[in-house]
């Protein structure tokens, strides 16, 4: 019988934010994507444009392409808590570099619903030191482009949350076959040593 905690049998939640600064407390997200697999295999996707309900600053439309027109009719973090939690279920949450994702979904479904969010974290950025150390640099651009992965939209929460996906997927069978990590214990544990 197979372990609920085998990573076959795990949904895995990859997530992207683009957000109007650096802070999950002062700033706000502008844009998420959430993508969902199972079994190596990309099963679901969640995406939508998020109203700061303040000003996107300039040099945040430089990076993502984002404008405080763009948000202006898109829906405000408190009416898209409710997806994002249900879209999260109890699966893991990953993401390349997960503290700064993290931080942010977790502080803005405190303060917009006061849910506290408690999934598992993984980390893509954690991984790849493990994985590819000889990388200069551990950016998804860098890890995305030595693992063969285009990303569609860099620096948009669908891009980066796809090409995420695909990474966790190579690393997850290169874990399995290499490594012979087969549960989320052994997989969380991997990451932090």
């Amino acid at each position: 019988m197979e372990s609920i905690e085998d990573i076959q049998h795990t949904s895995f939640v990859v997530v992207d934010v683009e957000t109007t600064g650096l802070s999950p407390v002062n700033d706000r997200i502008t844009e998420i994507a959430m993508v969902k697999v199972q079994n190596g295999k990309l099963v679901d996707e969640f995406t939508t444009l998020v109203n700061p309900l303040v000003p996107v600053p300039l040099e945040i439309t430089r990076i993502t392409g984002i404008d405080t027109l763009m948000v202006r009719s898109a829906p405000t973090a408190r009416e898209v808590v409710p997806a994002i939690v249900e879209f999260l279920g109890d699966g893991i949450f990953v993401a390349h570099n997960a503290p700064f994702d993290w931080g942010f979904v977790t502080q803005t479904a405190e303060r917009e619903r006061n849910i506290h969010l408690e999934n598992q974290t993984l980390c893509t950025v954690k991984l790849s030191r493990r994985l590819v150390p000889h990388l200069p640099s551990k950016s998804l651009g860098q890890v995305a482009s030595a693992l063969g992965i285009a990303i569609p939209a860099r620096h948009r929460a669908s891009g980066d949350a796809y090409a995420t996906s695909l990474v966790l997927i190579k690393y997850l069978s290169y874990l399995e076959k290499r490594h012979h990590i087969n549960t989320i214990p052994e997989l969380l544990s991997f990451q932090n040593l």
